[in-house]
C-alpha cells in the first residue's frame, strides 16, 4: 500500500506543493503544484486572506495532479526568521572501542532550549579526539567522542502564526524544514570538481549564501536583496507593468546579445489599446547590470579570501537571467554551474528549475534511502511531532 507525503515551501515568490508516495521502500514525486504568492512579502503577512487563497491554489493543484487530499504536510520555511546553530556533545570512552550503544547515549544528550524558537537537531559529523570522521566511526578506539550538529531555529510566533493559517486549510503540519540544512545535506556528498562549495540562492526577495568547507556547514549569509529588484528598477526606468517586467527579466534581456534590437514595451497609459514603444535592448541592458552589479558586489564581499578554490553554484529565480553564467565569469573570473533538481525526478518540466531546488533538497533530505535505520534529525521543542530523517552513519 502507497504512503503519501506533501511538502509545502512558502516562498517570497511563489508557494510550491509537492505530493510525494512511498511503496516498498521508494520514493516518486506524483503531485506538484505552484502559485505567484499573494498577501506575503518574504517575511510578514500583508493580508492573510490573499496568503491562504495562495497556498490553497499550490496545494490544490497538487492534489488533482496526485488524486490525493492532503491532510497533513512538512512545511519549509526559506525567510530570514530561520537561524541556524552548532552544537558539540562529547562522550569520554577512556580509549575504549566505539559501539553503537555509544552512538545513542551521545545522541541523547540533552541540549539547552531557547523558548523563543521551534528547533530541529542534525548531526554533522563526528569528532574522535577532536580529528574529523567523515565515515561511520563505529569500532574505532577513542578518548573522547563528539558529535557536531546543526540546529535549525525557527521564530515560535511565525510557528504559531502559520499553524493557525493552516489550520483553516484543515493541514495539520509535522513538522518545519528549512532551506540552509536541506541544500547542505543535498550537496555535502556530491562529486563535484572542487570540493568546497560556494552556493548562492539568487532569489526574489533575497540573495542567500551558503558555503560547505571540507563537507562541512562553514558558513551562511542572507543578504536582504534579490532579483525583485531588478523588476522593480524596469517599473520605475520603462513605465511598464510588474508582470511584463518579470518577463523582460527572465524571457527576453540576454546579458551577452550585443546586437542592440529593438524590443516592443506596452505603454502603460494605453494598457489594452495595443499601443507599444520601442526601446533599445541595450538600454534595457544596462539597467539588469546595473541592479546585478550592485547585489553581486554585496555578495562577494561576503566570501572567504580563498573562494578560488571553491566550486561556484547558482540556483533561484534570478540565476534563469539569459546568460547568467557569462556575466559572472565576465564579472568576477569564476565559471559557475546551476543547481536544479534531475530532469526524472517526477516534476514537470514547466516547474522543473532553479525555483524549486530548494524544495527538492527537502524531498531528498526526508526519503533517503540508503541509510541505516537511525535518526538523525528530530525536534528537540516542547511539540510532539518529529522527523526521523534516517542518516545516521552516512556523516561529514
Amino acid at each position: 500500500m502507497d504512503n503519501f507525503n506533501t511538502i509545502i515551501e512558502i516562498g517570497s515568490f511563489s508557494i510550491k506543493t509537492i505530493i510525494y508516495s512511498e511503496y516498498n521502500g521508494d520514493h516518486q514525486i506524483i503531485g506538484t503544484g505552484k502559485s505567484i504568492t499573494q498577501g506575503y512579502n518574504g517575511n510578514d503577512i500583508e493580508n492573510i486572506d490573499d496568503f491562504i487563497d495562495c497556498i490553497k491554489n499550490s496545494i490544490v493543484q497538487a492534489e488533482k495532479q496526485a488524486n490525493y487530499i492532503i491532510k497533513k504536510a512538512y512545511l519549509l520555511i526559506t525567510n530570514k526568521s530561520v537561524v541556524i546553530k552548532k552544537i558539540k556533545k562529547d562522550l569520554m570512552l577512556k580509549g575504549n572501542i566505539i559501539e553503537k550503544n555509544d552512538i545513542r547515549k551521545i545522541s541523547k544528550i540533552n541540549i539547552s532550549k531557547d523558548k523563543k524558537f521551534y528547533q530541529n537537531i542534525y548531526t554533522s559529523h563526528f569528532l574522535i579526539d577532536e580529528n574529523l570522521v567523515t565515515d561511520n566511526p563505529i569500532g574505532l578506539n577513542s578518548q573522547k567522542l563528539s558529535i557536531i550538529s546543526l540546529i535549525s531555529m525557527i521564530e515560535e510566533k511565525q510557528i504559531m502564526l502559520l499553524n493557525n493559517i493552516f489550520q483553516k486549510l484543515q493541514i495539520k503540519i509535522i513538522n518545519y524544514l528549512d532551506s540552509t540544512t536541506s541544500y547542505f545535506f543535498y550537496l555535502k556528498n556530491k562529486k563535484i570538481s572542487k570540493s568546497n562549495i560556494i552556493l548562492i540562492d539568487f532569489g526574489f526577495n533575497h540573495t542567500n549564501v551558503i558555503l560547505i568547507k571540507n563537507k562541512q556547514l562553514s558558513f551562511i549569509k542572507k543578504i536582504p536583496y534579490g532579483c525583485k529588484l531588478i523588476s522593480d528598477d524596469l517599473v520605475k526606468m520603462l513605465n511598464v507593468s510588474f508582470d511584463f517586467a518579470e518577463k523582460l527579466k527572465i524571457s527576453t534581456i540576454d546579458l551577452l546579445d550585443t546586437r542592440n534590437t529593438s524590443i516592443e514595451i506596452p505603454v502603460w497609459e494605453e494598457f489594452g489599446n495595443n499601443v507599444k514603444n520601442k526601446i533599445e535592448h541595450n538600454y534595457i541592458k544596462k539597467i539588469v547590470l546595473s541592479r546585478l552589479d550592485e547585489i553581486f558586489k554585496l555578495v562577494m564581499e561576503t566570501l572567504p579570501k580563498d573562494r578560488n578554490y571553491y566550486t561556484y553554484l547558482f540556483t533561484g529565480g534570478g540565476s534563469k537571467i539569459k546568460n547568467f553564467d557569462n556575466y559572472f565569469r565576465s564579472r568576477y573570473g569564476h565559471d559557475i554551474k546551476f543547481l536544479e533538481p534531475p530532469k526524472s525526478c517526477g516534476i514537470p518540466k514547466v516547474l522543473n528549475d532553479a525555483c524549486i531546488m530548494s524544495l527538492y533538497s527537502s524531498f531528498c533530505l526526508l526519503t533517503d534511502k540508503s541509510s541505516e535505520n537511525i535518526d538523525v534529525i528530530k525536534k528537540i521543542d516542547s511539540f510532539s511531532n518529529k522527523i526521523w530523517y534516517k542518516r545516521f552513519v552516512d556523516l561529514l
